[in-house]
């Protein structure tokens, strides 16, 4: 009788500790890199730290970097720059998005073929390209931006940082 109390016993603690690991990674605590459900399709407004970027897994904390792309389902992607959302784009092919990203030169949202891009900004990722609005003679098209981002020829690069920024 005594041997199979215990052997009870151990049935149910193993029991509860199984129950307790499902319960815990149930739990939506972990990272969020997908909203679902913008049928709008239009950009979300985010705080620091609530999502992480859909390429590089970072918490977005510098949200004037900041992409989004939104599928045709509702499903809205979070980028924490612009750089991470042209790699992300060209590796998943997705069709029919809304592809968006924040602007320093205002307080909204533009679409990324739009935009005109620096190379020298602090980018959360390092690669410098952030989004203006307005055209000026420093800055240069999404087509541009996008090329030099799949050629690896951003401020990640030793050797481009050293051209762009004279060090």
């Amino acid at each position: 009788m005594k041997k199979f109390m215990i052997s009870l016993l151990s049935i149910v603690l193993a029991g509860a500790v199984i129950v307790i690991l499902f319960l815990s990674l149930a739990k939506e605590s972990g990272p969020r890199y997908v909203y679902k459900g913008n049928t709008e399709r239009v950009p979300i407004a985010i705080k620091p730290k609530e999502y992480q970027c859909s390429e590089c897994n970072m918490e977005i904390e510098k949200l004037f970097y900041s992409a989004e792309i939104i599928t045709k389902d509702g499903k809205t992607y979070f980028f924490d720059e612009i750089s991470c959302a042209v790699l992300w784009l060209n590796e998943n092919k997705p069709k029919d998005v809304i592809a968006t990203t924040r602007v320093l030169d205002g307080d909204g949202w533009v679409d990324i073929k739009d935009a005109w891009y620096t190379r020298v900004a602090p980018t959360p990722m390092g690669y410098g390209m952030a989004a203006y609005e307005k055209k000026r003679d420093d800055l240069i098209s999404f087509d541009d931006m996008r090329l030099l981002v799949l050629q690896g020829k951003t401020l990640q690069d030793p050797f481009v940082k050293k051209s762009l920024l004279k060090q």
